[in-house]
């Protein structure tokens, strides 16, 4: 059995009983003790769960469109953020456009920052729905609803906005995956550059994504536009699916019309 399979027991288990020990873990997997230790270590590492004295409880969740800076203990304080992002109104609204787009019974990829989250919260009510993730910040919002869970295990990232989960296994991982949708954001866009990001380790995920995914979204607030980032993702007619705000500069809106690309501009 995955890693990522016993996580999802676990994480399961917890939701319904709150906590769990070692012990009833071992039986309730079919694993060693080791491995159990292994595995809650790691995941109180990111933030999945709380250890402790021979077992693990359910984490406490921060709501990310709470506008007060109160934080759960040990959740992730990226979500504290939020409400200094000047751009977290175009954010949200395109977060709301995209949950528009996902349906129950849908497989998802979501990409992690801070668009990606506040997505993740607006499909908690989303029955029958399987999110799959690298980010840390989108399991501690969706732990405590009915949406089926995976999160990709790898090294931790810490950025500016996000708690991510990525190492050189993880698209050997997700070579077992296929996506109805795949759900992520980029860092810039530049009509001679293309889309482009800081952290160049997800490189190899985004494309990844790309051809394992029936129809990829990238979600894009009008502040990324005449940018680039230090990690050339995409051409720029190579995404064909795009959910932006309507801030937009209407020379990008002009160029998509002309190259077919699929816009949804949000309501703000």
């Amino acid at each position: 059995m995955l890693a990522i399979e016993r996580e999802k027991l676990i994480l399961d288990y917890l939701e319904k009983n709150e906590l769990a020990t070692t012990q009833h873990l071992c039986e309730l997997i079919g694993v060693s003790i080791a491995t159990i230790r292994r595995d809650l270590n790691s995941m109180h590492t990111r933030k999945m769960l709380v250890k402790t004295h021979g077992g693990a409880k359910k984490i406490a969740v921060a709501d990310p469109l709470d506008s007060s800076p109160r934080l759960a203990p040990n959740a992730s304080p990226v979500i504290s953020s939020f409400v200094d992002d000047p751009y977290l109104q175009e954010k949200r609204s395109i977060a709301h456009s995209a949950s528009a787009l996902i349906s129950s019974g849908d497989v998802i990829f979501l990409g992690s920052g801070v668009t990606c989250t506040l997505l993740a919260n607006e499909l908690k009510h989303i029955n029958n729905l399987m999110v799959v993730t690298t980010s840390v910040d989108v399991v501690n919002v969706l732990t405590a609803s009915s949406v089926s869970l995976i999160l990709l295990g790898g090294d931790v990232h810490v950025g500016k906005n996000y708690v991510e989960t990525l190492s050189e296994y993880t698209i050997d991982i997700l070579n077992q995956m296929y996506f109805d949708k795949a759900f992520f954001t980029v860092d810039g866009v530049d009509l001679d550059f293309g889309y482009s990001i800081t952290n160049r380790k997800q490189l190899p995920l985004y494309k990844h994504l790309l051809s394992h995914s029936n129809t990829c979204y990238l979600m894009i607030d009008h502040s990324k536009f005449e940018h680039q980032s230090f990690t050339r993702l995409f051409e720029f007619d190579q995404i064909t699916n795009l959910i932006i705000d309507s801030k937009a500069p209407q020379h990008y809106l002009n160029k998509y019309k002309e190259n077919n690309t699929h816009v949804y501009v949000s309501k703000d």
